[in-house]
């Protein structure tokens, strides 16, 4: 298969497996990846969601020699359903964590971004290269770079398609760490562990919370946080919401 996905318990991994495209997202892989995504969705003990990849390379991006074979009518029908299936990624109630190695090229470095958390091995790059073949940078592509690294690092990155090594993705709070290949799974472990001592609900209330903060800068959101606050403690603890009427 070429997306791989198993469950354990509250994580689930999805594995991008089609190293020979260096796991290049073509028709196949995009139904795969929506098929996942509402299988996981409907797993109501899952909480923690990991993407990882097989082979040297995270992923290679689009595959471009299918993408040049579709007519103009399919090729914004692609870009549709690619941009809403980051979307759909993003606004997961699990946390969402990416495991990077080796090159993650254009939208196979965007898939990843739109993660609550992010892990990256020493080898491990990014390059936008969209605007070299002509085209922007789409899977919602910008918006999550303009969140965050802002616009002038964002049009620097599309603009001059720079390579950005491990040391630069950490620099610019890309990556929460970097570690060696054989440190990999230890460091993984360490962060799953962290976050399932902690209540899933408050964690999935939290990161719509910041999401919400982000699209409306400034105390516009501050009237949400009271609000979420109430239900998970709610939810943790019902006699809080109780009283004696006698």
């Amino acid at each position: 298969m070429a997306i791989e996905l198993t469950i354990n318990d509250r994580v689930a991994t999805i594995t991008l497996a089609k190293p020979e495209r260096r796991n290049s997202f073509d028709t196949r892989m995009l139904e795969s990846m929506e098929d996942i995504l509402t299988s996981i969705s409907r797993e109501p003990t899952v909480d923690i969601v990991v993407l990882r990849a097989k082979g040297p390379a995270f992923c290679g991006g689009t595959d471009l020699k299918e993408l040049a074979s579709l007519d103009a009518k399919a090729t914004l029908h692609w870009q549709r359903r690619t941009s809403a299936l980051v979307e759909r990624w993003a606004r997961l109630d699990a946390t969402t964590i990416t495991v990077y190695q080796g090159a993650a090229v254009g939208s196979g470095a965007i898939i990843g971004l739109a993660s609550d958390l992010r892990i990256a091995t020493t080898d491990t790059w990014f390059q936008f290269p969209e605007v070299g073949h002509g085209i922007p940078l789409t899977w919602s592509g910008i918006q999550l770079l303009l969140r965050l690294v802002g616009a002038d690092m964002t049009k620097r990155l599309l603009l001059l398609q720079e390579r950005l090594d491990a040391n630069e993705l950490e620099r610019l709070r890309l990556v929460v760490k970097v570690v060696s290949q054989e440190n990999l799974d230890a460091a993984l472990n360490d962060m799953l562990q962290t976050l399932l001592k902690s209540s899933a609900l408050a964690r999935s209330m939290c990161k719509h919370a910041i999401s919400a903060a982000a699209s409306a800068p400034g105390f516009a959101t501050n009237e949400l946080d009271p609000f979420l606050a109430s239900l998970s403690i709610y939810a943790q603890d019902r006699q809080a919401f109780t009283w004696d009427k006698s």
